[in-house]
């Protein structure tokens, strides 16, 4: 169904309000017997003008289209379309593309404007741009003659941040001026410059914040921006149909706004890029170069450029009087915004305007900030950049042309070094992360077999003798025109400069502020959790282009007595999910296993005939749903395994029960992580669900669900609303919660025995020993003489033996209390996993995590600890201590070393904090169980690794960590 139904014209809106007031005075009521006449107020008055000049007459102005004039108040989604139609129409200097269709089926546009010559040859200039971008097939003089005739390119970009709004009203300007201006100036401009308009990068979440206006505006100004008018309500018109922050997602490319506008701005290699955003309603207004830390793979000239295009947009500003700033909490490390476009060699800049949604704002020195002004000012920026690029834009071009030789220099920056990915069989998310990476034209190899190669460092900062990259491993040269963006995204560590650490140390030390806006790692591989390597040099033999697998061909063998997917592939959660939803018996083996010669990973889905005896179109059922999934199904006619390897009526072949999920949102519910729940989800089971609404908690009938999420709560749950839940867990439920959500359980007055760290001081040497017990229970340190003896032994070695004197409650107080204070923005931590629990199907031992300001879990003997901070490994170094090393609560074995960070700003303080936590517990309470994530396991929905353990619970948990329920 199209949800997009509001589209409606100027000229049907007038009529129906023609009507409603011939209506109203027919029927004898006046509108001031209903509402009251708001008193005037003249501060709400702009007595400046935006659009000024001649313009032509045959192209209709905003004010006609909208009813009121721009930047009186906020356009809606279909009213910006409408007008972007019937511009296209009227002016031979528009060119439209429609580049993606929102979640809610709304069109995002690309408003191309320039002259009708230019536009004329569009398919041209795109070539020639990207002929430019590829110094391996062009010389100098062939480069100069390119730059010599391209007009310059700018792409102009506002409001994706659905709640931020003036940016698409200065849109709504900016197309309407340059389309229909008469100044002898605009057509010079447009002569020499093509103009890439994207002023509706967020149509879902600003239709949602301007229903939220339309409900909450009363007769009277408002000017309160604490008022609900200002801030909106859950969950706010800022993020898009799923709660995604579209601002985050520009390599994630898990939006399909996001992947439409990549796409398109990846085409064009626009020479400029701005991004108009809002901020805070007391603040003024920002505007670029940002300061440190900036990422280092950032071309230096752009920043020269910034600064140039900064003082000409800060002299517009001062002619008008308007107050501005640059730098200060503006940091340029994180690559995922969209300013991801200066990796490719694109000038971004950023505009932040004081946000006013309606109205206007009351200030500190007792003026009111109109919203018709912000706009204005969003307006000016807009005109002041593109009159720099005109001025600038083929010494920009030379600049860029430099740059892109360097990106394939034999002795540059980015020479020597490859990027390599180790073949699993994870096929669904190597392809998925393969997907993101051409995406960006980021060329992707494979090894065609296999290769030695020495001195590679993992991605536990080791540097390693040899390793072998197996047939199938992808290989991404960084030596390759992208090379900045490659670099950004896939090195393991970002650098940053020591000036910037210390102030971030004082500033944290000092008043607890940070320089940091985002998160401090990123790493596309870790973020996927997949294995990787960097190799020192530039790969280039023994390889071939990447060539996507072609889709498994399923022909099924009906006689067969079982069918299987591998569970090592994260698609086998959804066939397991989908083919329950059908109503289908599924079963999957929980231990390695291997039947008529064909090998079963742990975690294999599996359907058996002697579950489903009565259905008769069983094969074909499982066949269109393998197909659906593009996954492979193996056709086992055999039940008996090899030799110790399980046999298929025994306890490895567990039976699953149909999820029945909800997930507890509004309230003080994070927005986001709701979202990234419901996408993945939507996005990677596409099962039924609902969400309920946290009030209506013990009101609702939870015996629907067997399984409930609840994503990150930054409130608490009342008394009733946990006795519920207990009731619902003790008769069979599975609750799931994410971080502040688990931290809340993980209280005394919550649910189950996991606790904070905090709350375990009293008892740490009880939590050490229960470590030292999960590390014995994977040791092979039997030693039969001792064993077999017959004469009593006296000296047996107990975990607590050999350990130091541990620090009592009052230390481990105060040292958690400093150590707090160093917590991470968000950095990516080795989490090590227990290979035999269900949770963990589809993991390595060794999974990134990535870990920011969360609740630091403790798991003792009565609870499962499926996943922990901290690597365990031997310690070779001549350093290494021969008793037991102990660090606060814990202690590491012997001989060995605890790895924890493995990319990010992690201060030692907070990696010893959050060494040997718990990241993931699970326990049993009555018939049902608790599972509790420490963090947010889908976090932009791109940790991939972690989401896989969540997706485990979603699916598996109904029936595995349960009690079956026998339906008589």
């Amino acid at each position: 169904m199209n949800l997009y139904l509001r589209k409606t014209n100027a000229a049907s809106t007038k009529l129906v309000q023609t009507l409603a007031l011939a209506l109203l005075l027919f029927s004898g009521i006046s509108s001031a017997s209903l509402l009251m006449k708001p008193i005037n107020d003249s501060d709400l008055e702009y007595n400046h003008t935006m659009l000024t000049g001649n313009y032509i007459d045959s192209v209709t102005t905003p004010e006609e289209i909208l009813g009121f004039p721009v930047g009186q108040r906020i356009a809606e989604p279909y009213q910006i379309e409408e007008a972007i139609d019937i511009w296209s129409g009227q002016s031979n200097r528009i060119k439209v593309i429609e580049y993606a269709r929102s979640h809610e089926d709304r069109p995002l546009f690309a408003v191309f404007i320039s002259s009708p010559s230019n536009l004329a040859r569009l398919d041209d200039l795109e070539s020639q741009i990207n002929r430019l971008a590829d110094p391996r097939n062009l010389n100098e003089k062939e480069a100069q003659a390119i730059i010599n005739q391209l007009p310059a390119v700018a792409w102009m970009a506002y409001s994706i941040h659905g709640n931020e709004t003036s940016g698409a009203d200065a849109a709504i300007a900016a197309i309407y001026h340059l389309a229909a201006s008469e100044e002898p100036s605009i057509a010079e401009l447009l002569d020499n410059m093509v103009v890439v308009i994207d002023p509706l990068m967020n149509p879902d979440g600003r239709d949602r914040f301007a229903k939220s206006l339309e409900q909450y505006r009363g007769t009277a100004p408002n000017v309160d921006d604490q008022s609900l008018l200002h801030r909106g309500d859950w969950p706010s018109g800022r993020t898009n149909h799923y709660f995604f922050d579209l601002n985050r997602d520009f390599f994630y490319l898990t939006q399909p706004e996001t992947r439409g506008r990549v796409e398109l701005i990846n085409r064009w290699r626009p020479q400029l890029m701005i991004d108009g955003h809002e901020m805070g309603p007391q603040d003024t207004y920002l505007m670029g170069p940002p300061r440190q830390p900036l990422n280092d793979n950032i071309a230096p000239s752009l920043q020269k450029w910034g600064e140039i295009f900064a003082e000409d947009q800060a002299g517009a500003f001062d002619k008008k009087g308007w107050r501005y700033y640059t730098g200060e909490w503006f940091e340029n490390w994180y690559p995922g915004y969209s300013n991801y476009a200066e990796y490719r060699g694109s000038l971004h800049i950023l505009y932040e305007q004081s946000r006013m949604a309606e109205d206007g704002v009351r200030r500190p020195e007792g003026t009111i900030q109109t919203y018709m002004e912000s706009v204005h000012h969003q307006f000016v920026s807009t005109m002041a950049n593109l009159t720099s690029l005109a001025t600038h834009s083929k010494a920009m071009y030379a600049d860029y042309w430099q740059s892109r030789k360097q990106n394939i220099a034999s002795f540059g920056k980015f020479a020597n070094r490859s990027y390599v990915i180790l073949a699993n069989d994870n096929h669904g998310r190597i392809e998925t992360l393969v997907d993101r990476l051409l995406a960006q034209n980021i060329e992707v190899y494979m090894a065609t077999k296999d290769i030695q190669v020495k001195n590679a460092s993992n991605q536990m900062g080791e540097t390693l003798n040899n390793t072998l990259v197996t047939a199938g491993s992808l290989v991404i040269p960084n030596r390759q025109p992208e090379a900045p963006l490659v670099a950004a995204i896939l090195e393991f560590d970002a650098k940053v400069k020591r000036e910037v650490l210390v102030e971030e140390r004082q500033r944290n030390l000092r008043d607890g502020s940070s320089v940091m806006y985002d998160t401090t790692a990123w790493n596309l591989t870790m973020m996927y959790g997949l294995p990787a390597i960097t190799v020192p040099f530039n790969m280039t033999k023994d390889l071939m282009p990447y060539e996507a697998p072609k889709e498994p061909i399923n022909s099924l063998d009906s006689s067969a007595i079982m069918w299987s997917v591998d569970g090592a592939d994260d698609r086998s959660v959804a066939f397991a999910a989908r083919l329950m939803e059908q109503d289908i018996k599924v079963r999957i083996v929980d231990k390695s296993a291997e039947f008529s010669n064909q090998k079963l990973n742990r975690g294999s889905v599996v359907i058996t005939v002697t579950d489903n005896p009565n259905k008769a179109m069983l094969v074909d059922q499982i066949k269109a749903t393998a197909d659906e999934l593009a996954i492979e199904v193996k056709s086992l006619s055999e039940g008996l395994g090899d030799r110790d390897l399980p046999d298929w009526g025994g306890q490895h072949f567990r039976l699953l029960s149909k999820p029945q999920l909800a997930i507890i949102s509004h309230g003080a519910f994070s927005s986001y992580d709701v979202g990234a729940t419901w996408w993945s989800i939507d996005h990677n089971l596409g099962i039924r669900h609902s969400q309920i609404d946290q009030a209506a908690l013990t009101r609702n009938d939870l015996r629907r669900y067997n399984t409930l999420l609840m994503p990150t709560n930054y409130g608490q749950l009342n008394k009733s609303q946990l006795s519920a839940l207990k009731v619902w867990v003790q008769q069979g439920g599975t609750l799931i919660a994410h971080a502040q959500s688990a931290g809340s359980l993980a209280t005394k007055d919550g649910l189950g025995s996991v606790r904070q760290i905090g709350d375990t001081f009293e008892k740490s040497a009880d939590y050490d020993i229960s470590l030292q017990r999960e590390w014995l229970s994977l040791q092979d340190n039997v030693e039969m003489k001792d064993v077999m003896q017959h004469t009593l032994n006296t000296e047996v070695a107990y975990p607590w033996s050999d350990t130091p004197k541990p620090l009592s409650k009052d230390q481990l107080k105060k040292r958690d209390q400093w150590q707090k204070r160093f917590m991470p923005s968000g950095a990516i931590v080795a989490g090590r996993t227990d290979q035999q629990h269900w949770l963990t199907f589809g993991v390595d031992e060794t999974l990134p995590l990535l870990y920011g300001d969360q609740p630091v879990l403790m798991s003792d003997d009565k609870s499962e600890a499926v996943v922990r901070i901290g690597v365990i490994s031997p310690d070779d170094s001549s350093s290494a201590e021969q008793a037991s090393n102990a660090f606060g609560w814990s202690t590491i074995p012997t001989g060995h070393k605890l790895t924890v960070r493995m990319s990010g700003l992690l201060w030692p303080e907070a990696a010893q904090r959050v060494a040997n936590s718990a990241y993931l517990t699970r326990e049993r309470l009555g018939r049902g169980q608790i599972i509790l994530f420490s963090g947010e396991p889908n976090f932009r929905g791109s940790t991939r690794g972690a989401n896989r353990l969540l997706l485990n619970a979603i699916v598996y948990g109904a029936g595995l960590g349960t009690s079956a329920k026998v339906e008589l």
